[in-house]
């Protein structure tokens, strides 16, 4: 326990991380880490962590260190880095395997506040102490879009060509784990996530903002700049079963958080009690998301 601690603290150290609350997240937090380092399976998710020397990577290696924790606290084992198969050479973040039989892939995706905003907050902090931003319909669009660009890459290339999932065998579900407590200003909300899976058609009138979604399928009348994203998104609409959406809790702190998840499953690959099976499985290492 002492040595992880000693090697957060100069991680943080290192990296300039600001604490808002005390330093109690840092006792916390080695805590969760000492749990990980105790299970022998993270080993390489510590090492990294612990010699990060970029604030953005280090912020999204806690988010996984983070998810391991809650799965672990809960009973559940991952695995940590694992291939579908032998001969691939890019890794699934984790494989939760299920007393069912079940193989559970989770890659995870940080999206972060864009550099911009972030930079517009903080001239304002630094003159006012205080900032307001604020976004209109089309720059909603464009985090949404930004999102699922962020999605896709972690199931293709930018030539097209899948690079982590590959097997839709039965009893396989491969899962993208999209981190967004960060877009939108910190205000997205369930609608977001319904524009970004399955599009405008999804959403009320009033939440639409021309968006196809990463599930969503195209009909034939379909102009065809629509039909060309439909096609950009084919690869990832057969092969994910779903996108399991997680932010932190209100009251995080910038290390010690609590993580909030709503699963979206692809209607195209899972039935209704797949994907029931599939949350009844990540509800008990995770807190459902209720509106905020």
């Amino acid at each position: 326990m002492q040595n992880v601690c000693r090697r957060l603290n100069d991680t943080i150290s290192k990296l300039g991380v600001k604490l808002n609350r005390n330093l109690s997240d840092v006792d916390i937090l080695s805590t969760k880490l000492n749990i990980l380092e105790k299970t022998k399976r993270y080993s390489l998710l510590l090492s990294e962590l612990f010699a990060c020397n970029d604030i953005n990577n280090f912020k999204a290696l806690l988010v996984e260190a983070t998810f391991a924790h809650a799965f672990e606290s809960a009973h559940l084992p991952l695995i940590y880095e694992v291939n579908q198969y032998k001969d691939q050479h890019s890794t699934v973040d984790f494989l939760r395997e299920t007393q069912k039989g079940q193989k559970i892939y989770l890659e995870i995706r940080v999206t972060q506040e864009r550099v911009q905003i972030k930079k517009e907050k903080e001239n304002q902090l630094n003159l006012k102490n205080m900032y307001s931003v604020s976004l209109n319909g089309t720059a909603e669009q464009e985090e949404i879009i930004r999102l699922q660009r962020n999605i896709l890459a972690k199931a293709k290339d930018k030539k097209g060509n899948p690079i982590k999932f590959f097997s839709t065998e039965p009893g396989i579900y491969n899962i993208v784990v999209a981190e967004i407590s960060e877009i939108i200003l910190g205000t997205v909300d369930k609608s977001d996530l319904m524009l970004t899976s399955y599009g405008d058609p999804y959403v009320e009138e009033r939440e639409r903002r021309h968006i196809f979604g990463l599930f969503q399928k195209a009909e034939p009348n379909y102009p065809d700049h629509i039909l060309a994203i439909a096609d950009l998104f084919l690869q990832f609409r057969q092969t994910i079963h779903g996108i399991l959406f997680i932010i932190k809790h209100s009251k995080s702190g910038p290390l010690d958080f609590d993580l909030l998840y709503h699963l979206i499953p692809n209607i195209n690959l899972i039935s209704d009690s797949e994907a029931q099976s599939l949350d009844k499985e990540i509800i008990k290492a995770l807190s459902p998301w209720d509106d905020r």
